[in-house]
């Protein structure tokens, strides 16, 4: 359109009815940044934010500053989900909150590559097709299938497994840098690397050299579906499992002398009882212990059999219970049994030694009487049947008092062996053999008890054929195997065990120096570290690094030394961890010099996964400085017992440590966050199928479809062929994300629903239409001065904007230090939403709009300063928005602006005019401005609602007020309205200051009146403000009524034109 010319302007200005665009002579915003980037846009500017941003850091910023941010390594087992999402989003955060502040920042991504999770999804497929990773979700009965073997050697399992560990890095690692996480991605760390291995191998010979590292047969938690050891660490827990308990009669073979000397009772009828909820462990009993200072009593059990009478000496039984214990007992007791306490006051302590025992009919053993901590008047009997091969306590208890060899007669999938019953019981030994001890293993050996004389010839003699008094179904809290879901027992074998107990102070030592967030971490890892005393560190799989142990043929003898790991090593470093699967048993190769060929073999067992991750700290550089290697570790909460621990004990182990020289934790600060849960409050997990896909999150499709828009002129026909369409989502790109992280509190579990993404995506799409804005006002900026705000005039909305800039900034700033990243992004969301769009773009708008140049250039200066401060808030949650910003930047600040990614945040913004004093002042005018502004709208909103009005501008206001010149507001409101501001920060035509008693110039046709508040003590009678129709007409230009005439332009805006 051809532009009018000054003079033709001005007089159409003064010429009612003159025809004119008079849109043109507006300074309406112009900006080509679209409401929604592309896909290509998007992937470009994650270039630029991301990886091209990383590298221009470690390139420019100096290494003495430098932040490293260790990667827990994920497993690579499958796809992505949104708790992944959670955690390499949060790292980031991390990384750009360090960044800004002008730090170089290191982040090196790793993955977890052995263990039994890829293991048992190399094994479910027959080979690992292009898109294993991505297809193959967690079946845990397919898992626990897979587990039992498929008749593959370790090496053809190693094969897949490490394709499908290579695979699934692939894929998680594009996933990951489609989030905007930065890092070195072209150099990840991998478990599975050979490098890796030896180093991992590494920190295993000082632990041997230093005694930390031993081989026991002792009780470990046993998985009979994964066919292996496991670490606390791989535990899930069942709190609705279900078993059989049973109260089970053990019979004395000799009484306690306390017994005895009542001189009444017979050895044959007296029994301890039991009780236990796995009654498939009492073939493996060795002792029953009791509590030293737990008082006993001696129940007599009367039963009406046959020809008996009650009264019956052949029917009389007893039982010794914990006195507090009785009335539970007796519940489970049946109708026909008479109970009696005939002997009470016996203390445990009097019961245990000497030469108590009670007879294991499984075994025909003796099983002596033992005190133990452990026991408790609160469950059971009182009395506890142990059997150390499979119970970590009744083994330390049994250990101590010299019983042994232990017992724990069951293989590696949980059937019963050949030594589930003694040499002389040949035909239940065959009937119980094989049995699955959870299931009919249980059963049996109930059944067994129920009629023991069928089975056992050398039980003493007594007339009770049954050794079971009670059965009952229970339901209790079990551990389970966290890949195939299904019950763990605990079982004795021999395994390779570190001393964490040798660790523990050191370990704990060191915890005194690293920051916690939230603090409570630091009890929960202390409490897990004090709770554990060894360290079962192998596992009977064939993914993952072997153990370098020799064991001799003949004897079983092992050998592992620091000159037999170093040898092992070297040959390692030249053939590969794989070799060591492969060819002869025993290949002399593996031998250092000192070992006689032909006589060893190598050992089969491989490493937990979490002595895997927990060296890990041995990618990174050592700090000359006498820092962390690691400034922060970041993990969910589950690896207090997991990463956070290992990491500490393997490092803590490599370190000498002495009374003048404490141990250094690997990291300095510890943060942990939360699990991600569903709408419901549950935990996001793949196994029960409540998995989110960020992908879902990026694109849109969690949420509701866009309605497609009704062509102009389209038939009805055409809008049915249009409803048949492919649904199109409302994307926002990987921003909405992160956005999502940053908002949520990651210190507790984090909740994700739609209703709350649909929040997350109205605040970024508010983002965005905020920098758009002021991308469109500000693209004809170009001062020919730079000023700073002290060489601006400022109006009182320019100074209140540029204040509520500076608290949001200090706010942010402080909460990105803290790494609280939910305050920050609150604080920015409140900034745009009432400080700038509710308040300050309301205001200047008109200005920007239809005021003079020099109005406008003022108005620019500060929507700069807020711009530029508000991309600085903005860098860690939205980078692709930053760079997308900057992309749309006018020219001019693009030459005179440093990029927002790339500026060091020292300090948060301060106006050079706000001092102490003039802050105050300001936030008190703010609050005064609010109450007055808040009166005027709910009179407006009345005047609305009566027809009167339609916009702000179609009314006028009277502030009525106390002629006191001290009153507070009144003061504040007459330096507005002699400042000229009054009118503009209301955003009405005209406004009027009266004192009471003054009666307006003209009577109006409509008036609608209210009190301004005074805050939370109530009602200010003392101002009111009246809402009453204008006195001009509307400016054919602004719109204010503020014309002489209609159809013509405002003074104002006459004078506007004339430049």
């Amino acid at each position: 359109m051809q532009a009018s010319g000054p003079s033709r302007v001005l007089r159409a200005a003064l010429q009612p009815g003159k025809d004119l665009n008079w849109p043109s002579t507006l300074k309406l915003p112009r900006s080509a940044f679209p409401a929604r980037a592309s896909p290509e846009q998007l992937q470009k500017y994650r270039q630029r934010c991301a990886d091209d941003l990383y590298a221009w850091q470690r390139a420019n910023r100096p290494e003495r500053n430098s932040f490293v941010l260790h990667d827990g390594p994920p497993y690579a087992n499958g796809a992505v989900h949104v708790g992944h999402a959670l955690n390499k989003v949060l790292k980031d955060l991390v990384l750009r909150s360090e960044l800004a502040r002008g730090r170089r920042v290191h982040y090196r991504p790793g993955w977890d590559c052995h263990g039994l999770p890829i293991e048992l999804k190399a094994l479910q497929q027959a080979r690992t097709p292009t898109d294993g990773a991505r297809a193959l979700k967690d079946a845990p009965r397919k898992e626990a299938n897979a587990a039992a073997g498929v008749g593959l050697s370790a090496s053809e399992i190693r094969r897949r497994a490490r394709e499908l560990a290579t695979e699934t890095v692939k894929v998680q690692k594009a996933s990951f840098r489609e989030w905007g996480v930065m890092g070195c991605w072209d150099e990840p760390y991998k478990t599975m690397d050979q490098g890796f291995e030896v180093k991992q191998l590494g920190v295993f010979k000082e632990m041997v050299k230093k005694g930390l590292i031993s081989r026991h047969h002792r009780p470990v938690y046993w998985s009979s579906s994964s066919r292996t050891a496991l670490a606390e660490a791989e535990l899930e827990y069942d709190d609705h499992h279900q078993c059989t308990a049973a109260f089970v009669k053990m019979p004395f073979v000799t009484l306690p002398e306390v017994l005895v000397a009542t001189g009444l009772l017979q050895p044959a009828r007296v029994f301890a009882l039991i009780w236990t909820t796995t009654p498939w462990t009492l073939p493996a009993n060795q002792a029953i212990a009791v509590h030293e200072y737990i008082n006993y009593s001696l129940l007599e059990l009367d039963r009406l059999t046959g020809s008996c009478s009650l009264d019956s000496d052949e029917s009389t039984e007893h039982l010794l219970v914990a006195t507090d214990r009785i009335d539970h007992v007796v519940k489970y007791l049946p109708t026909t049994m008479r109970v009696k306490a005939i002997r009470g006051g016996i203390s445990g302590s009097q019961l245990a030694g000497k030469k108590a025992a009670c007879l294991n009919p499984f075994q025909h053993s003796h099983s002596p009487i033992l005190t133990a901590g452990f026991v408790t008047a609160s469950s059971g009997t009182g009395l506890v049947h142990m059997a150390p091969g499979h119970g970590m306590e009744d083994y330390q208890v049994c250990q101590a008092n010299g019983i042994g060899p232990i017992l724990a007669p069951v293989d590696d999938e949980g059937r019963y062996t050949a030594e589930v019953v003694s040499e002389g019981s040949a035909e239940l030994r065959s009937a119980l053999m094989g049995l699955d001890v959870q299931s009919d293993g249980a059963k049996a050996v109930l059944d067994v008890l129920r009629e023991p004389g069928t089975h056992f010839s050398r039980l003493p003699s007594h007339t009770n054929p049954s050794l079971l008094l009670a059965s009952h179904h229970f339901v209790h809290k079990n551990p389970i195997d966290w890949r195939t879901k299904q019950p763990v027992i605990v079982r004795a074998t021999a395994q390779w065990f570190a001393d964490a107990s040798a660790l523990q102070q050191p370990a704990l030592s060191a915890l005194e120096d690293v920051v916690f967030i939230p603090e409570n971490g630091k009890t929960r890892l202390s409490a897990f570290l004090s709770g554990r005393s060894q360290w079962c560190i192998s596992r009977q799989r064939a993914w993952g690094v072997p153990i370098p142990a020799l064991y001799h043929k003949e004897t079983g003898e092992a050998c592992i030394t620091e000159e037999s790991i170093e040898h092992i090593i070297a040959v390692l470093e030249e053939r590969g961890t794989d070799a060591w699967f492969d060819g002869p048993e025993d290949d002399p190769a593996w031998l250092y010099p000192a070992l006689e060929p032909g006589k060893w073999v190598r050992g089969r067992d491989t490493m937990d996964v979490w002595f895997d991750s927990g060296t890990t700290w041995t990618t990174l550089e050592p700090r000359m400085d006498g820092r962390n290697v690691a400034d922060v570790y970041i993990e969910g909460t589950d690896q207090h017992r997991g990463w956070f621990q290992s990491s500490l004990l393997t490092h803590v182990a490599v370190q000498d440590v002495s009374e003048s020289h404490n141990a250094k934790a690997p990291y300095a600060k510890l943060i942990t966050h939360g699990f991600t849960l569903d709408a419901e409050g549950r935990k996001m997990s793949k196994s029960i199928g409540n998995v989110i896909a960020p992908e879902q999150i990026i694109n849109g499709s969690l949420l509701p479809p866009i309605k497609p828009r009704k062509q102009k002129g389209g038939s009805k026909h055409e809008v049915s062929d249009a409803s048949t369409e492919q649904p199109k989502y409302d994307s926002l790109g990987p921003d909405v994300l992160r956005l999502w992280v940053a908002s949520s509190d990651y210190t507790r579990d984090v909740t994700i629903a739609v209703p709350l993404l649909q929040d997350v995506q109205n605040t970024l799409q508010k983002y965005r239409v905020t920098v758009k804005w002021l991308l469109g006002v500000l693209a004809d900026y170009k001062p020919s001065t730079r000023k700073d705000e002290n060489d601006l005039k400022l109006t009182f909305s320019d100074k209140a904007s540029l204040y509520r800039l500076s608290k949001a900034s200090a706010a942010a700033y402080t909460a990105y230090g803290e790494y609280a990243f939910h305050k920050a992004t609150k604080e920015i969301s409140n900034f745009v939403n009432n400080d700038l769009s509710a308040f300050y773009f309301e205001i200047c708008k008109d200005t920007l709009y239809t005021g003079s140049a020099a109005e406008r250039q003022k108005t620019q200066a500060v929507l700069v300063i807020v711009l530029r401060e508000l991309l600085r808030m903005l860098a860690a949650p939205t980078p692709h928005l930053v760079v997308e910003v900057w992309e749309h930047m006018p020219l001019y600040l693009k030459e005179t602006e440093e990029h927002p990614l790339r500026r060091i945040w020292n300090a948060p913004y301060q106006p050079r005019f706000l001092t102490d004093e003039a802050a105050t002042e300001l936030e008190r005018a703010v609050q005064d401005f609010e109450r007055l502004s808040g009166a005027v709208k709910l009179a407006q909103e009345e005047a609305r609602r009566a027809g009167k009005v339609k916009s702000g501008l179609a009314c006028e206001v009277q502030i009525i007020m106390p002629a006191d010149k001290h009153h507070p507001l009144g003061h504040r409101v007459r330096e507005w309205h002699q400042n000229g501001e009054l009118a503009d920060l209301l955003v009405v035509s005209k406004a009027h200051v009266l004192e009471h008693g003054t009666k307006a110039d003209v009577v109006a046709a409509w008036r609608f009146s209210q009190a301004v508040h005074a805050g939370s003590d109530g009602r200010d009678d003392s101002v009111t403000v009246v809402v009453v129709p204008p006195e001009g007409k509307k400016c054919v230009r602004c719109w204010k009524y503020t014309a002489e005439e209609e159809g013509v332009a405002c003074e104002r805006c006459q004078k506007v034109l004339q430049e």
